[in-house]
């Protein structure tokens, strides 16, 4: 796609032209999905990058203020608050020439704001939803289906093998009993998969591939991660704290880094960490992007009488219905760190509507690990991220890393034995 209609709007400084040629460029160039966001390396510069399947069709430079202006102006035409705290979306129909689509836009605000485009690509009408995944055998795309790796609550992954080198893959396909109770669960679950894979990040699985099922159910392409859940581990019994700390220093980063692009995960629970072996330190990979903002969602004024994301973990501003934050993803590390610790989760109960009210007004527990005595400082930092109030829980991810930065110095020098004297 030539990039001179860009060069002229961007000589104009016309952020109205600019978002109006982004949209019919979607179209025109059969894009899957547009990001306008800061260029790599460079902050003070922004591009807009166009997208089918996993590769790029072009790149455009844009000047940082006519990108953060081309980011207002597709805010305004979907009726997007620039000032919320968390991404929001609205579907648009737009039309270009003789060509038409509805496109999902998001807005993510981030340490820079940045936008995607997604082009919605729906259901074929009468098709039918399958009630299972593929099987053994069966061909997707350009992958060969080898066997059932596991089922969650919003998909279904499998290990498979590329055709064309054999080369092994996880993919993941969302499950039929989403979309059959939201039809915008599919184009959601694509829109998530594709922003994460943007992160690039050593303790968040890389995204290599997307695309639809012969029913319309979407799929995406991951590495393949031998090892076990951090579940798994748990399972076992609580950690030592100097390997809770590790861990919890290598999710803080990763979600910065995923904060920083404006991006959420929403649902960190124990079995959406991959402790990775044959590692000289301990080495987790966190997985699962955005899905548990498509199970909140329908959730409204009270305590619902489902809950399909992973309620031992889950914040009480999402069990209130409001739409996750970076602040959210503090409650669910927090959770997670409370298990690693303790051996079991904050709040335990076998009735589903007590465990939620339980986050939304129990007391945090006393943390205590069958290890011996814990540092004040870890304690601390556990329950701010335990806090049921959002603004009560650290400002920032990375302030909490600052907290955990200086307790693994504490650990460096005297061992954690000692902390107690910190």
């Amino acid at each position: 796609m030539s990039s001179e209609p860009y060069t002229e709007a961007s000589r104009l400084a016309d952020p109205c032209t600019v978002a109006e040629i982004t949209l019919a460029a979607a179209l025109h160039a059969d894009a899957d999905a547009v990001f306008i966001e800061p260029m790599p390396m460079n902050e003070n510069s922004y591009a807009i990058t166009l997208e089918r399947g996993n590769s790029v069709l072009s790149t455009t430079p844009l000047e940082l203020l006519l990108g953060t202006a081309v980011i207002a102006r597709l805010a305004f035409i979907a009726d997007l608050d620039l000032a919320a705290g968390h991404p929001s979306s609205a579907v648009l129909s737009i039309r270009s020439g003789t060509r038409n689509a509805d496109v999902l836009i998001t807005i993510r605000p981030g340490t820079n704001l940045r936008a995607d485009v997604m082009v919605l690509s729906h259901l074929r009408k009468g098709a039918s939803i399958t009630t299972s995944g593929p099987a053994p055998g069966d061909a997707i795309g350009s992958y060969k289906v080898l066997e059932l790796l596991g089922e969650g609550g919003m998909g279904t992954v499998f290990r498979v093998e590329q055709l064309a080198d054999g080369q092994r893959f996880a993919l993941k396909v969302l499950r039929s009993r989403v979309v059959e109770r939201d039809p915008t669960a599919a184009d959601k679950f694509l829109r998530d998969a594709r922003t994460a894979s943007r992160i690039r990040h050593p303790n968040i699985v890389d995204v290599f591939d997307f695309g639809h099922l012969p029913d319309g159910r979407p799929y995406f392409v991951m590495e393949l991660l031998e090892g076990e859940s951090l579940g798994t581990r748990v399972g076992r019994g609580a950690l030592p704290p100097a390997d809770v700390v590790t861990i919890a220093r290598q999710l803080a980063t990763a979600l910065a880094a995923a904060h920083e692009r404006g991006v959420i995960h929403a649902d960190i629970t124990p079995s959406n960490v991959i402790v990775l072996p044959g590692t000289p330190e301990l080495h987790v990979k966190l997985v699962d992007f955005g899905l548990a903002e498509l199970a909140g969602e329908g959730v409204r004024d009270e305590i619902p009488d489902l809950v399909l994301g992973t309620p031992a973990y889950i914040s009480p501003e999402q069990l209130r219905g409001l739409s996750p934050s970076e602040r959210s993803d503090q409650y669910g590390l927090g959770a997670v760190l409370f298990e690693l610790l303790t051996g079991h989760p904050p709040f335990q109960s076998p009735d589903l509507r007590e465990l939620c009210m339980m986050h939304v007004s129990a007391p945090v527990p006393a943390v205590e690990s069958p290890h011996g005595p814990l540092p004040p400082k870890l304690v601390d930092l556990v329950t701010t991220c335990l806090q049921k109030a959002p603004k009560a829980r650290f400002p920032s991810m990375r302030a909490l890393l600052v907290v955990l930065e200086e307790i693994e110095r504490i650990i460096d020098r005297r061992g954690w034995r000692r902390w107690l004297s910190s």
